[in-house]
């Protein structure tokens, strides 16, 4: 009797685990990343995406801020905004975009 159990224990163990995992790797998928950029940063809506135009790429917020009022100053644009988001998709090489409005 036994041997018996301990033949089953490995394969209960194995069974608790695969469902383990199975019910995480869902969420895991539906859970936001942490490197997601604010919402508050990002231009408006998708019906306003259209007005926006793309900038520079800049590597700290503060470049792209300075170069955003810069163009503000000249003329070039009257709004805009600095969104972190990834340079080349799948790199996760994140830097600031500069997005202008005239």
């Amino acid at each position: 009797m036994k041997s018996r159990n301990f033949r089953l224990a490995p394969a209960v163990v194995a069974a608790t685990v695969g469902m383990l995992f199975a019910g995480t790797a869902g969420t895991a998928v539906a859970a936001p990343s942490e490197e997601t950029p604010n919402a508050t940063s990002s231009p408006v809506g998708d019906e306003a995406k259209a007005d926006w135009k793309p900038g520079a790429w800049y590597d700290d917020e503060k470049s792209c801020k300075e170069a955003g009022e810069k163009g503000k100053h000249d003329n070039k644009w009257s709004e805009y905004r600095c969104k972190h988001e990834e340079r080349h998709p799948g790199q996760y090489d994140y830097q600031w975009h500069l997005y202008y409005h005239r």
